[in-house]
């Protein structure tokens, strides 16, 4: 048997393959593009149910994933529209959740939630009253737990080392860098 001979019939049978799904792509496109009136709001509501039966998104995320399958922009915000109407999409709690599971999972605050949110397609207004959900007593408390976290793989390293790591580490996860400075003096005093 040839090895190579089989390799590249793989390869030759993935980018057929390939080839298939954007071709059925783009007959989806030109079926979305080609739907009028209430057949198309219709079509679009049904295409963002799925999206959301799969997992939560922004009203931001939705619109541009229908418009990516093609849809006109009239029946998209119809459709947008009637799953706001229905309380199915809703930028303001999904902003929410994501800042109360960003914050308990990942310690994420400040710009890294923001960034987090922007990426998402959340509108500004709503970025800003969902980081109210962010308790300020709270964040010294993660981000303790993070440097002694950190701090416990950090064995053979030395001290000003570590503290230029995890200064770095809180930067990534949004922290200032006061309450960053603050937080690791006191964890690594505790420690010593």
């Amino acid at each position: 048997m040839n090895l190579s001979y089989d390799l590249d019939e793989h390869v030759v049978k993935k980018r057929r393959d390939w080839k298939k799904q954007q071709r059925r792509r783009e007959e989806r496109r030109e079926w979305a593009a080609s739907l009028e009136g209430e057949q198309a709001v219709e079509q679009a509501k049904e295409v963002a149910l799925r999206m959301l039966d799969r997992q939560d998104r922004s009203v931001g995320q939705c619109r541009a994933r229908l418009s990516e399958r093609g849809f006109q922009p009239e029946p998209i915000e119809e459709a947008l529209q009637r799953l706001v109407d229905a309380n199915i999409l809703d930028d303001e709690r999904y902003a929410r959740m994501l800042v109360r599971t960003r914050h308990a999972e990942r310690g994420l605050v400040g710009r890294a939630l923001v960034e987090q949110l922007r990426r998402k397609l959340i509108p500004p207004d709503v970025i800003e009253q969902a980081l109210d959900e962010v308790d300020e007593d709270n964040t010294d408390r993660v981000a303790s737990e993070l440097v002694r976290k950190r701090l416990r793989t950090m064995g053979g390293v030395d001290q000003k080392r570590q503290r230029q790591r995890l200064l770095s580490m809180l930067a990534r996860k949004g922290y200032p860098p006061s309450q960053s400075i603050r937080v690791i003096s006191e964890v690594m005093e505790e420690d010593n």
